[in-house]
């Protein structure tokens, strides 16, 4: 199902970055005034966006500090070790590789299905480090999240690209970030959506492909690479993306940042080689202010807003958190809000207040602070309220 359709589903709107936007197969319908501050401060709250370059950009919303200690209902984490084989060389043999699977709270006793995430891990990680970095904060954050409703329960993957140890030079891990999109699909996603409940029915690739839209994909730092590197070669495997703090390197290091307009251009000639359109992907992408890789992957990301019926605000939307670094912790957050966007929970999801707006002619309704027009199809107002078809 096409993300644009999933949210018209669940609400309607597109909230990412602040502004409501109201998207349809067509693009952007109308994106309304985005000077109403959200004075609302529960983490449920979107922070205001702001249009630069062409970029939708808002600040991230902090996870509670509660989010910090253990849950009442904790989720599990289980280490998997498959066989694989050398995909940085052609002829590179066989060889075996971790990734560990996070079960939501309830997994044991459910037979729903689960929209499913992998999230790769920086320089000098590995795939051991989203669980045990700063405490655990990751499974923490995702448990909390989960029992309070703020997003459906998910299943977390997290692969490594290493092979071993880490290069020594970050840089020089580039062919093998590039390298893991092709394992996870040969190898790991078969594994685990054959081991988890999914939504892929089969793990062939008409299976995979099927179930592309509840199959995310995002990393921090030389992950972020690595998940430009899945939208230049497995789109068909994932159809959400969560670059953060890195940018693409598929025309080179730092290519992105460098040549934004011409790796624009490429990713665009590779999505149309892979068949598919503009409806066809999200990408979310974050970085902190203070962060090294803030300039690389925002210079990268307006450079693809510049080609605009391939990126807009209804497939591609930046957000930032100020003053951060490049960190783990700031990426927990990140996460956290992407996945409020990408699957927001009961608690998230549903009616809103509504109130009357008449600015040049236009009639709009604040909705959870933004602002959306009451043009958009499937949109009806009732007593005071917003309800979507």
């Amino acid at each position: 199902m096409k993300y644009y359709e999933v949210m018209r589903r669940k609400a309607a709107f597109l909230v990412l970055s602040g502004l409501l936007l109201a998207c349809s197969a067509g693009g952007v319908e109308e994106a309304m005034d985005t000077d109403t501050p959200n004075t609302d401060t529960t983490s449920e709250t979107t922070t205001p966006s702001t249009t630069r370059n062409g970029v939708m950009v808002s600040q991230t919303t902090p996870y509670p500090s509660s989010y910090a200690t253990e849950a009442d209902q904790r989720g599990t984490v289980v280490q998997i070790t498959y066989n694989t084989r050398n995909y940085v060389n052609q002829n590179g043999g066989s060889r075996q590789n971790d990734a560990y699977v996070y079960l939501p709270y309830g997994y044991e006793n459910s037979n729903r299905r689960y929209n499913i995430i992998y999230l790769v891990h920086g320089h000098y990680g590995d795939a051991s480090t989203t669980w045990t970095a700063e405490n655990g904060i990751q499974r923490k954050v995702l448990d909390h999240a989960i029992e309070d409703g703020v997003i459906e329960p998910v299943i977390v993957v997290s692969p490594t690209y290493n092979y071993g140890s880490p290069t020594p030079n970050y840089v020089d891990a580039s062919p093998y970030c590039r390298a893991l999109p092709q394992e996870l699909r040969n190898d790991l996603i078969p594994l685990v959506e054959s081991r988890y409940r999914t939504y892929a029915e089969t793990t062939d690739a008409a299976g995979l492909r099927a179930s592309r839209d509840h199959r995310v994909i995002g990393g921090f730092s030389m992950g972020g690479v690595t998940t430009w590197f899945a939208l230049d070669e497995t789109l068909d495997l994932f159809g959400k993306f969560i670059p953060m703090s890195g940018d693409c390197w598929s025309l080179g290091s730092f290519a992105g940042q460098n040549r934004p307009t011409q790796t624009a251009d490429y990713l665009i000639q590779r999505i149309q080689q892979q068949g598919y359109t503009a409806n066809d992907y999200q990408i979310w992408a974050a970085a902190g202010t203070s962060d090294s890789a803030y300039r690389e992957i925002l210079d990268q990301i307006e450079g693809m807003a510049t080609r605009s019926a391939w990126f807009n605000a209804c497939n591609m939307t930046f957000h930032e958190k100020a003053g951060a670094r490049h960190e783990f912790l700031p990426s927990v957050e990140y996460v956290y809000n992407a996945l409020r966007d990408f699957f927001p929970g009961e608690r998230t999801t549903g009616i809103a207040t509504a109130r009357a707006h008449t600015t040049d002619n236009v009639r709009t309704y604040d909705l959870q602070g933004q602002r959306v027009s009451s043009s958009y199809k499937g949109l009806v107002i009732e007593n005071g309220e917003l309800r979507f078809k």
